[in-house]
């Protein structure tokens, strides 16, 4: 009976401790620390119930009882203190996820709100210059014997137009900088040539606010290896901000000059300022010092961010001062000069673009067809070419492209990419299949809403040969229809 009941006792703690370690391995500490417990427990019940039936049990069975137990509160007491350990820090790590899931919340919730904002900041600005279009045609329409008031209108649909186009142009650099496809054509430029065309630019809107532009540069301008127009736009942007927060008869300061092997160009006014508070923020997208219903001043808050996305780009860097609220502001601009033998070449280049004349170039005797499902555009990009001597067809699709390059003879192709039925893309690739004396090698331009460097470089794989997004100035498409139109027209004059 004894040594049945030892058997019995030392097969229950075997069970006991080998489903602790299963238990273990599982990773269930605490069910294995009670297991080691029970087999301590059992332990004493065996040494116990030996003892008291009187049964005198072998030299070796006290000391292995009590180390058989001992070691089982032992193992008990080590899963016990690990399954703390774990719980403890269980318990930190889901602290630690509802600490991370409140802050991603409320950066949501952030998120949310500045979408929202600029958003209704974005329908105000863009419904303030259609509304003054809108208005401006309802004058028109019921004044037109007026002159005076007749260019008063033209010159008011045309600025509030190109402050919609302004603000379009921004939202397409911002997606463009966003997805690193922001293509820069560099080269060596003197920094004289795109400053100057800048406030050039500028002057219309300082010239209405009696705000004076002063522009001062070295005799020798610094060169810098950069895009021209980007670094334009730069120097635009930081003018429409000057503009933009200097009172009327304020002035506008901007300078040029090199030091340190950099070239460094400098734009300050005295206007309202800055707070120092919101200087870290100043070139952040879409954060404006006052974004309330209330402001005073207009803008997505895109121009600066703009700024200093371009000038990153070009491995510079720009920097804001200012000494407090109507104290007025400075911004510092710094861009590595261009390497000593590209310095000669940039100074020569910026001085042949200077040279020209702002008259219309005439494209007499060139035949052009336009293909635009929308007939307004259609019809004005046709009257603005024959204004300036080219004979024009205007289709609304590309379903009689056929009939019409052998009847009408065209020198170039101005076609539209986002039409139903058939694209620009589609069309273009059908036209290209054509032999070339059924007009297959008729030079085309996209002229396309479509404006993202990915669909310029679209464009011209599928068989154009220059692009132009929408809207485009008028010298900018006369240059471009005259290029494609030389190499098959008699010399132009």
């Amino acid at each position: 009976m004894t040594q049945l009941l030892l058997f019995l006792a030392v097969a229950l703690q075997g069970v006991a401790v080998a489903y602790g370690l299963h238990l273990l391995y599982r990773r269930r500490g605490a069910a294995g620390a009670w297991l080691f417990l029970l087999g301590a427990m059992l332990s004493m019940l065996v040494w116990r119930v030996v003892v008291f039936i009187g049964v005198q049990p072998p030299a070796f069975f006290n000391p292995a009882i009590a180390i058989w137990g001992s070691a089982c509160i032992v193992l008990a007491m080590f899963l016990f203190g690990r399954e703390v350990a774990r719980r403890e820090e269980a318990e930190a790590e889901r602290d630690r996820l509802l600490s991370s899931e409140r802050a991603a919340r409320t950066e949501a919730e952030r998120a949310s709100r500045l979408k929202d904002d600029f958003l209704a900041t974005l329908s105000h600005e863009l419904r303030t210059p259609l509304s003054a279009i809108l208005g401006w045609c309802a004058v028109l329409r019921h004044r037109r014997e007026d002159p005076t008031e007749f260019d008063k209108a033209l010159d008011t649909i045309e600025r509030n137009a190109r402050v919609q186009g302004r603000l379009i142009d921004d939202l397409l650099d911002v997606t463009r900088m966003q997805a690193g496809s922001l293509h820069l054509e560099l080269a060596p430029i003197a920094m004289d040539a795109p400053v100057r065309a800048a406030i050039e630019a500028s002057q219309p809107a300082a010239a209405a606010k009696d705000i004076t532009i002063d522009f001062a540069c070295d005799d020798m301008p610094p060169v810098v290896v950069a895009d021209a127009s980007r670094l334009q736009q730069v120097v635009s942007n930081l003018l429409v901000n000057a503009v933009k927060f200097t009172p009327s008869g304020g002035k506008i300061s901007v300078s040029i000059g090199a030091a340190s092997n950099q070239a460094r160009l400098v734009v300050e006014d005295n206007g309202e300022g800055i707070d120092a508070a919101f200087v870290p923020h100043l070139f952040t997208r879409f954060r404006q010092a006052d974004s309330s219903t209330t402001r005073r001043h207009g803008g997505l808050g895109l121009g600066l961010s703009i700024v200093a996305s371009l000038v990153r780009l070009h491995e510079g860097e720009v920097n804001a001062y200012s000494d407090g609220l109507r104290k007025g502001a400075r911004f510092i601009v710094t861009l590595p000069l261009a390497p000593t033998g590209a310095r000669e070449q940039g100074r020569s280049g910026n001085e042949d673009s200077r040279t020209g004349t702002e008259a219309l170039p005439s494209l007499k005797e060139v035949r052009v067809i336009v293909i635009d499902d929308q007939s307004d555009v259609r019809l004005a990009t046709a009257q603005l070419l024959e204004k300036v001597g080219a004979q024009v067809l205007p289709l609304a699709s590309g379903a009689e492209i056929e009939r019409a390059l052998a009847s009408f003879r065209p020198h170039v192709l101005l076609i539209d990419i986002g039409m139903p039925e058939e694209d620009g893309y589609s069309l273009i690739q059908r036209i290209r299949k054509l032999p070339a004396p059924a007009g297959g090698d008729v030079p085309a331009i996209s002229f396309t809403a479509h404006a993202r460097e990915e669909d310029r470089t679209r464009a011209l794989a599928s068989g154009f040969q220059s692009h132009l997004p929408k809207p485009v100035d008028l010298p900018v498409l006369v240059d471009a229809v005259r290029a494609l139109a030389a190499s098959r027209v008699a010399p132009l004059d």
